[in-house]
């Protein structure tokens, strides 16, 4: 297993691939540990572009080994984003970049997509969205509970 500090370098080296940011928005959005497999399913690349892409990421440190698993006699891999802080990762702000796909954007230094953290400004504006979405999104999910109940 490389270094922290290997891991540093190899990430600050790392050049913008369409693969590699589609794994990476792939693994952002499903949320749980993938597999390779599953990568390559969801975002149309084959296998073995797909192993090697999340090796590379593997190698800088964006991605972690979370899990493994036996299928069909075979063992196999499952990968993780690796979580900057906990407290972001349960932040329901940090949730509502996650849900509009603005956790990262592209740097202009090497167009590597890198985590966007919110000023104090942002985190208000985002937050009076939250409060006013939180109503609306509730009463959905009691009407949804009634239907079911009525059997609907």
């Amino acid at each position: 297993m490389a270094s922290a500090r290997e891991q540093q370098k190899r990430r600050k080296t790392l050049r913008p691939h369409p693969a590699r940011d589609q794994i990476v928005d792939a693994m952002r959005s499903y949320g749980q540990p993938i597999s390779p497999t599953r990568l390559a399913e969801v975002t149309g690349n084959t296998l073995g572009s797909i192993a090697y892409h999340v090796r590379t990421l593997l190698a800088a440190g964006v991605v972690e080994l979370a899990e493994e698993g036996r299928v069909r006699g075979a063992v196999e891999h499952f990968y993780a984003l690796v979580p900057v802080n906990e407290a972001e990762i349960n932040d329901p702000l940090v949730g509502l970049q996650k849900l509009c796909g603005v956790l990262t954007l592209p740097t202009g230094e090497n167009g590597y997509p890198q985590p966007v953290p919110l000023d104090d400004e942002a985190r208000a504006q985002m937050q009076k969205l939250l409060d006013t979405m939180r109503p609306k999104v509730q009463r959905i999910v009691r009407e949804t509970a009634k239907r079911a109940a009525a059997g609907r």
